[in-house]
């Protein structure tokens, strides 16, 4: 039995239960909180190397039911890549440290909000069903409600409403969509249902309730034009929590895509990535341009958010193996380095005293560890070289040319560019110039959130630097997602045990 599987989701959820009941200590919950954290990257560090470099696929049939009868866990290259993410955004946002959230949105649940939310994101990844995919969805979500809405003064709570009615409706929506697709085809297991499809003959009703699926994952991961919920909201929450949105929220919501419509698409499969092509390349220019009329610091960056979706979503919409690869790598960087400009952005906005540009000017000069904090995440975002988004971006153009997605590619390379100049107005009007405005001396307590935006920024460094073998390991995770034999071998061939099945370890 590959119990290990289960240890992303129990430890996180374990850590919850215990910093809730330790109250008002905030040293022992921090300490907690950080080895918690710590022991989540060293096990998702283990597990992929397990099975994104040795290519083998863990399988956990819980209570010792078949995969056919009960619930299933597996983690395969593409959710070893992915809990390897969560668990790197997540202590990055503890570094940063939440325990700095001050004021009337301080709580004494922070800590265990953040383990409770990490256990939804990692249910997510290793599920290997529809249903519980929703329920772990909405584990993470109700976490994400209450930190979002924590001590918010109206105006706050009125910004980020969208954000919870959305995602509520969307959550009713994927229930009824899954329940369609049940009745339609008998399953809800991934595995089975991919042998499902591959025989065909399933009712029209079966691909509306995919159809209605695949839009609730859109919708999570903030295509156009159901991304709307996203820009208001995420500057309106604390700095360590719109940090933890913007390195996690999205990603699991293009995870959910990459893993479910080369399962579910069918014959309509082209069809729907011909979709998926043109939304991308909208979403891209959407958020480019969006990014360019907002005043505020994390009001461009959420905006800019939305626009990089457009990039990893555009290669699963290519369907090539290149394709898919790189837009796996890209959802890693995106994670890393939105995650690291929220929380620069945020010591930008507290250290400067409010988040308008322009209001507080030049502390590139002041504020210089500040200042390199944004920009090592801000150069990967535009596609500097050697940085992580130039790779992945590189591969993204080079598998459209070759799919004779021009226009899409075409826009690509432009919305590079609206990029650059979203983040050369930020820089200029926060960080270029002489000192002036409100900026304060020193940082203070922005040493947890400098810790946190620099670790993050240099892990956006690491994967620029070694490109050829982690795009190697995300050519691996992109075969086992389009070749479903291997998913269906390793999980339906586990009731016989875990040794009988290639490529699953015991």
């Amino acid at each position: 039995m590959n119990n290990i599987v289960c240890v992303p989701v129990v430890l996180p959820l374990a850590a919850s239960v215990v910093l809730l009941a330790l109250g008002d200590r905030p040293a022992l919950k921090r300490s907690i909180a950080l080895a918690v954290g710590a022991a989540l990257l060293a096990l998702a560090g283990r597990m992929a190397w397990r099975s994104a470099w040795n290519e083998e696929i863990l399988v956990l049939e819980l209570g010792g039911w078949s995969a056919r009868l009960g619930i299933v866990w597996i983690v395969d290259a593409t959710a070893s890549i992915m809990l390897l993410l969560a668990a790197s955004v997540g202590l990055g946002v503890l570094l940063a440290g939440p325990g700095t959230i001050r004021g009337p949105r301080e709580s004494d649940s922070i800590e265990a909000l953040h383990f409770f939310l990490m256990a939804g994101v990692n249910g997510c990844f290793v599920t290997g069903d529809l249903f519980n995919l929703f329920v772990f969805f909405e584990v993470f979500l109700m976490a994400s409600y209450v930190q979002i809405a924590l001590g918010a003064r109206p105006r706050q709570f009125e910004r980020a409403f969208p954000y919870v009615i959305i995602n509520f409706v969307a959550g009713l929506l994927m229930l009824a969509g899954i329940g369609v697709v049940y009745a339609s085809a008998g399953t809800v297991n991934l595995a089975e249902l991919s042998e499902v499809v591959s025989r065909g003959g399933l009712p029209p009703a079966f691909r509306g309730g995919v159809a209605v699926v695949l839009a609730v994952f859109a919708t999570k991961a903030a295509l156009v034009p159901l991304f709307f919920w996203l820009p208001d909201s995420y500057p309106e929450a604390p700095i360590p929590i719109s940090a933890l949105f913007a390195g996690l929220m999205t990603e699991v919501g293009a995870y959910a895509l990459f893993r479910t419509l080369p399962i579910l698409g069918g014959p309509e499969a082209d069809d729907l990535r011909s979709i998926l092509v043109a939304v991308s390349a909208l979403t891209m220019v959407v958020g480019g341009i969006g990014a360019l009329g907002r005043p505020t610091i994390r009001g461009v960056l959420a905006f800019l958010h939305v626009g990089q979706v457009g990039y990893l979503t555009l290669g699963l919409g290519l369907g090539s193996t290149l394709g898919v690869a790189g837009g796996l790598y890209l959802i890693v960087h995106d994670g890393l380095a939105m995650a690291a400009i929220f929380l620069a952005g945020g010591i930008a906005e507290r250290v400067g005293g409010t988040g308008r540009l322009g209001a507080a000017r030049g502390l590139g000069l002041s504020h210089r560890w500040a200042s390199a904090a944004f920009l090592v995440p801000a150069l990967a975002l535009i596609g500097m070289p050697p940085l992580s988004g130039f790779w992945g971006k590189l591969l993204i153009i080079v598998a459209g040319f070759r799919e004779g997605a021009w226009l899409a590619t075409g826009v690509a390379v432009a919305a590079s560019l609206l990029t650059l100049a979203a983040l050369l107005r930020v820089w200029n009007a926060v960080y270029w110039g002489e000192p002036g405005g409100q900026a304060r001396p020193d940082l203070g307590r922005e040493a947890g959130p400098l810790a946190g935006s620099i670790g993050l920024g240099a892990l956006t460094v690491v994967l620029g630097l070694a490109v050829v073998p982690l795009v190697g390991r995300c050519d691996r995770a992109a075969v086992q997602l389009l070749d479903r034999s291997t998913y269906e071998d390793a999980v339906l061939g586990a009731e016989a045990g875990p040794s009988a099945v290639a490529g699953v370890s015991p």
